[in-house]
């Protein structure tokens, strides 16, 4: 396929690397559909810390068969938060001052230090830059007053932003003095060749799961807008009708829920499974009667998009990107976040509800990473056009 005669940069600090492979993996596949369309260098920068031992990725390297360059820039401790876009800044005016690309924009996937420090570089070179929203947490939107002006002042200076959810471009529309024109909603994707659908008691054989339980997945961090406590709360409720409820991942509140799941006398319902590989999760979502999210918040979590193209339910809470996706109850099931009895009803729903996971892997498998880039690159076309 002959590529656009495009160029840009897809500029993010959160973009995986050989040391630390796990984070956002969504990050890389986003990365590679919009390659496959037009040229595209992939600058992921890595902060460090002097005088201390920094086990860092090399300055350039192949990463899950991408070329990416890590530019460093100088870390700041929590406390010196405000300095970061200084020093993000600092490093693109050394990494590009001699070796400035011939883009035609910058595609920039975080918002601070990220955008806010590259509107200060880019302007002056009359570079045209796109800003990527993925949820609460990118606009600081839980954030006191005075760093929530550090990314109000970031987008504004962009270009064009690509939000993940018509709940954030609400948000910022209403919140952030940011014209509703400005703004495309795109949500995320799955690289479905990664996420096939399968037969059931075949997989539940594949990762020891027994034949003859409901059984729910949910795919979470341990922390706390994921609102794991109001699902073991609602698991409990269910009594003896509870089904088995696997969740994978890590967190800081990994001690906290074994506590509860010990209160709650519900440890052989509610089983904590870890952190496994990312290509390993399709095994296991298809292995399953339904997939749980019961978030607080969200942006356009990637993890509902790998469940429906496995064929599998979703049960959920109203927010973010999800009522976006899961516009019928063909599809699954939501309720509102941190109510426990709703959730637990929805859950009872779900295991007795027959589901055609043909249709609801079919629904899934529409929202592939190359439609997804395919719709960015547009927004790239409308901001050089």
């Amino acid at each position: 396929m002959n590529k656009l005669p495009l160029r840009a940069v897809f500029l993010s600090h959160m973009f995986p690397n050989s040391k630390d492979p796990y984070t956002t993996p969504f990050m890389p596949e986003r990365a590679r559909a919009i390659s496959e369309i037009i040229d595209l260098d992939i600058v992921a920068p890595i902060s460090y810390v002097p005088y201390l031992k920094n086990d860092l990725p090399p300055i350039t390297e192949s990463f899950d068969g991408l070329a990416v360059s890590h530019p460093r820039y100088l870390g700041m401790p929590p406390f010196l938060w405000f300095m970061r876009g200084m020093s993000y800044y600092l490093m693109c005016r050394s990494f590009w001052h001699n070796n400035r690309p011939p883009v035609d924009l910058v595609h920039i996937e975080w918002i601070y230090p990220d955008a806010y420090a590259f509107i200060h570089y880019g302007k002056k070179f009359h570079m045209k830059m796109i800003g990527v929203i993925h949820g609460n947490e990118a606009i600081g939107y839980f954030e006191n007053e005075k760093r929530r002006r550090y990314y109000m002042k970031a987008l504004q200076g962009l270009d064009r932003i690509i939000a993940v959810s018509s709940d954030l471009k609400r948000k910022i529309t209403n919140e952030y003095n940011i014209s509703e024109h400005k703004i495309d909603v795109i949500p995320n994707g799955v690289d479905i060749s990664k996420f096939p659908m399968m037969n059931k008691t075949r997989t539940r054989d594949m990762v020891g799961l027994p034949p003859d339980k409901k059984i729910g997945i949910c795919i979470a961090r341990l922390s706390e807008e994921k609102n794991l406590d109001i699902l073991i709360r609602a698991i409990s409720l269910l009594g003896v009708d509870s089904p088995l409820m696997i969740v994978i991942g890590d967190g800081p509140l990994k001690g906290k829920l074994e506590v509860m799941c010990e209160s709650y006398n519900i440890k052989d319902k509610f089983i904590l499974k870890g952190s496994i590989p990312h290509n390993e999760i399709y095994k296991w979502l298809n292995a399953a009667d339904f997939f749980c999210l019961p978030s607080q918040r969200e942006g356009c979590p990637v993890v509902i998009h790998e469940a429906l193209a496995c064929g599998v339910p979703v049960v959920a809470t109203n927010v973010g990107a999800i009522p976006d996706l899961i516009k019928s109850e063909e599809y699954g099931l939501l309720c509102r976040p941190s109510d426990a009895q709703e959730l637990s009803k929805m859950i009872a729903r779900s295991i007795v509800k027959s589901w055609n996971r043909e249709c609801i892997a079919q629904y899934g498998r529409k929202f592939t990473w190359q439609s997804v880039a395919q719709d960015i690159v547009k927004v790239f076309e409308k901001v050089v056009g």
